[in-house]
C-alpha cells in the first residue's frame, strides 16, 4: 500500500504524466520501481517468489532407509530394523508348505558360514502365497526351530493387498527398489546394506548354493556390488567370483 505521502501527491497529480516521472525518482515514496521486476522481469515472464526446489528455509526431509522400519516378532514386539545396523541383511519370505521349502536347508547353511562377515538373515513366515504357511505362530516357531534354524524367524507377515507390512512396501517400492514390483512368491530375497539401502533381489528360483547366489552374497559383503540400473537383471552372473573358491 502507498503511504500517506504517496496519496497526497496522487491527489495534486492525478493523470498527470510529471507525477509518473516524480515517483520514479524518489524512492522514499515507499514505492519501488525495481520492485516490479520481481515480479515479471525483464523479459516480461512472470517471476516465482521461491526457487524451484526452495524448501522455504525448511531443511529437505531425508529419504527413508530400511532402518526406519520395523518386521513383527513372534513375541508379539516390533523388531526395528536399525538393530541391525552395521551389518548386511537379507531378508527372505518363507512358506513351509511351497515347493521352495527345499531351499531352507541352504539358507541355514549361508547363515552360519557368512554370520562372522556381517550377514543376518531374517526369515518372515507368510501364508500369502499358495497358502504355504498355515498355523499360529507359535506352531510356525516351533515348526521352525524343530528343522534347526539358526537365524531368526519373525511372526506370520502379510506382504501382500491392503495389510502388507511397511518394511515390503519400501523394498518394493521405495526409490531405488531392485526392479521386480510386489513379492509373488515365496522365497523371495533382498540385500539390504550397511546404510540402510535395498540395493538387490533374487527370485525364489535362485537357490542359496546356487553360484547366482553365492556370487551376489560375495560381491555384496566385499563392497563389489553394484545395484542395477532399471531393466538390467539385478543378479550377479554366474561364475563371478565368490567366496567358496
Amino acid at each position: 500500500m502507498l503511504n500517506p505521502l504517496v496519496k497526497k501527491i496522487c491527489a495534486a497529480y492525478a493523470c498527470s504524466f510529471v507525477f509518473f516521472l516524480l515517483i520514479d525518482e524518489i524512492p522514499a515514496f515507499g514505492y519501488q520501481p525495481q520492485d516490479a521486476g520481481r515480479a515479471t522481469g525483464n523479459d516480461g515472464k512472470q517471476k516465482h517468489p521461491f526457487k524451484v526446489g526452495d524448501t522455504g528455509g525448511k531443511p529437505a526431509k531425508p529419504e527413508k532407509t530400511a532402518y526406519d522400519y520395523n518386521l513383527p516378532g513372534p513375541d508379539g514386539k516390533d523388531v526395528p530394523l536399525s538393530s541391525f545396523k552395521g551389518k548386511y541383511i537379507l531378508v527372505v519370505n518363507l512358506g513351509r508348505k511351497s515347493e521352495y521349502h527345499a531351499q531352507l536347508p541352504a539358507l541355514i547353511k549361508d547363515a552360519e558360514t557368512y554370520k562372522d562377515k556381517g550377514l543376518v538373515i531374517l526369515g518372515v513366515p507368510s501364508n500369502d502365497f499358495g497358502a504355504a504357511e498355515p498355523g499360529t505362530d507359535a506352531e510356525i516357531q516351533k515348526a521352525y526351530a524343530d528343522a534347526k534354524v539358526s537365524f531368526p524367524v519373525m511372526a506370520v507377515s502379510k506382504l501382500s493387498g491392503d495389510a502388507e507390512i511397511p518394511i515390503y512396501l519400501y523394498l518394493t517400492k521405495s526409490k531405488g527398489a531392485p526392479a521386480g514390483g510386489p513379492v509373488h512368491w515365496n522365497y523371495t530375497k533382498f540385500f539390504i546394506d550397511k546404510n540402510g539401502k535395498v540395493i538387490a533381489r533374487l527370485d525364489p528360483d535362485v537357490t542359496p548354493d546356487s553360484p547366482q547366489m553365492i556370487s551376489t552374497i560375495g560381491q555384496i559383503l566385499e563392497g563389489r556390488y553394484k545395484p542395477k540400473k532399471e531393466g538390467e537383471k539385478d543378479a550377479a552372473a554366474p561364475g563371478d567370483d565368490d567366496d567358496n573358491d
